[in-house]
């Protein structure tokens, strides 16, 4: 899965793998570099991560449903996390002269692996939280339980148990708060 990442002013492009050998973990890859990542401790609106061994505790503040600063060792960082279609559409929509796309549109989850759906604890109208476990897939071997990267009220769900599903299909969509 691509994630766009800015934080402070420095943006980066990062490849986010689930890792092969040891279930909870995970690899990044920055320009070239490949970090390892443990989820520790998940909590809303922060987690426990070891990178590269070294262990931190993340706190996240939200607008909208999405993440816009990250706190770390009484530090804060101006933080945005996007997908490539997120990415592509501001862009998009900067060249067009509109600005950034925000204000109240549906936003689509997408599958990060290919897979088999084991799991689903949302429905239609639900409300639902960043960080929050909606369904369980399969993927090689391994179930992941995969969480909701922003907050809002289940707009629709796109997969039932037992569906097959690919890497960067549409699972379900969401309606940010206003």
């Amino acid at each position: 899965m691509k994630i766009f990442t800015c934080i402070n002013d420095e943006c980066l492009e990062v490849e986010l793998r689930v890792h092969p050998e040891r279930e909870g973990w995970f690899i990044a890859e920055l320009g070239g570099r490949e970090v390892r990542l443990e989820l520790i401790e998940r909590k809303p609106g922060s987690l426990t991560l070891a990178i590269n061994d070294q262990v931190g505790f993340y706190e996240f503040h939200q607008e909208k449903g999405r993440i816009v600063e990250v706190v770390h060792d009484n530090r804060t960082f101006r933080a945005d996390l996007k997908n490539p279609q997120q990415e592509q559409l501001e862009r998009l929509l900067e060249e067009f002269g509109h600005g950034h796309g925000g204000g109240g549109g549906d936003t689509k989850m997408q599958s990060p692996m290919p897979g088999k759906i084991l799991g689903l604890s949302i429905k239609v109208g639900d409300p639902i939280e960043m960080g929050q476990i909606v369904m369980v897939l399969e993927a090689m071997k391994m179930e992941n339980e995969l969480q909701s990267t922003v907050e809002g009220t289940v707009k629709a769900v796109n997969v039932k148990v037992g569906d097959s599903v690919q890497a960067g299909d549409v699972l379900f969509e969401i309606d940010p708060p206003a």
